[in-house]
């Protein structure tokens, strides 16, 4: 006969488990969960293991019309929001170094550029914020018009310290991933592995010649997310504006009131058996899921 009865084993994290001794000297969390400040705090965060940054620089003409309609232009800021990286053939490559199975290759090339410009007239007062797309840094092709070989060159070729490897292009295994971290809704996440980052500056504006000179900060980070546990100095205090209102009513004691905050307490899994803590800060004492505002 058969040992094994078919059952699904139980398995408890240590939070879960910490009472089931009958303990009167600590929580069951199941029951009455926890409220108050932990003295450490379990986070799961981004952790960059290795960082490398470049300059680059090019001049490009603005689209037509753009300066024509604002003709007080004086000034002009960017801010990027897309880098394009075309992982086509003769582009961007990442790829293991030979014999160093723990650094990576990453060259970069061909990245498309979509800033916002903005322009200011003299007082410094803005007047429109505008798209500009398609501008090339590290063109492959060294006949195009941004071409540099000291200041834009056709490519560039960096060397990263990358332990547990990179990500993978939905999932297979022959497209290696890097991520751009942008200011679109579509590219603004932080991810595991490759990332790059870009900050542009301004260093010419040619309202004559409707051209303006950018350098850009190239940084591509490697990230993994990792698990620490930190001390910290209690839960932050947001700032609260009031609705001015001398109506009294139920609705209007809770808008002049504090703001809600959620108190159970984060478990500490690394410490299995937390001792009982008052709920100084719920109205019921006994009810560490209260949520009720500070009066």
């Amino acid at each position: 006969m058969s040992k094994s009865c078919g059952c699904n084993k139980r398995i408890m994290s240590n939070a879960v488990r910490a009472c089931m001794a009958n303990d009167d000297s600590c929580y069951d969390v199941c029951v009455e969960p926890q409220c108050g400040t932990p003295e450490y705090l379990t986070v799961l965060t981004p952790v960059v293991y290795d960082e490398i940054g470049i300059n680059v620089c090019r001049s490009f003409t603005l689209p037509d019309g753009l300066l024509s309609g604002f003709p007080t232009a004086a000034y002009a800021s960017a801010e990027i929001i897309d880098i394009a990286i075309n992982r086509s053939a003769d582009t961007v490559t990442i790829a293991p170094i030979n014999s160093r199975p723990n650094c990576y290759e990453v060259t970069l090339t061909n990245l498309i550029v979509t800033f916002a410009v903005r322009l200011y007239d003299c007082c410094k007062r803005l007047l429109t914020t505008a798209t500009v797309a398609g501008i090339v840094y590290l063109p492959s092709d060294t006949g195009d018009e941004g071409y540099d070989e000291d200041t834009n060159p056709s490519s560039v070729t960096l060397d990263l310290f990358a332990p547990y490897g990179v990500a993978y292009t939905d999932g297979g295994l022959t497209t290696p991933a890097i991520n751009f971290i942008g200011l679109s809704t579509t590219n603004n996440q932080l991810v595991q592995g490759l990332n790059l980052m870009s900050f542009a500056k301004v260093l010419n504006f040619d309202i004559s010649d409707n051209t303006m000179t950018v350098g850009l900060t190239l940084i591509v980070k490697t990230v993994y997310f990792t698990q620490y546990q930190l001390p910290h100095n209690g839960r932050a205090i947001v700032s609260k504006g009031d609705l001015a209102s001398e109506e009294d009513s139920v609705c209007m004691n809770f808008v002049s009131g504090s703001l809600l905050d959620r108190i159970i307490k984060p478990l500490e899994p690394c410490n299995p058996y937390d001792s009982k803590e008052s709920c100084e800060a719920c109205t019921d004492p006994n009810d560490c899921a209260c949520l009720t505002p500070d009066d």
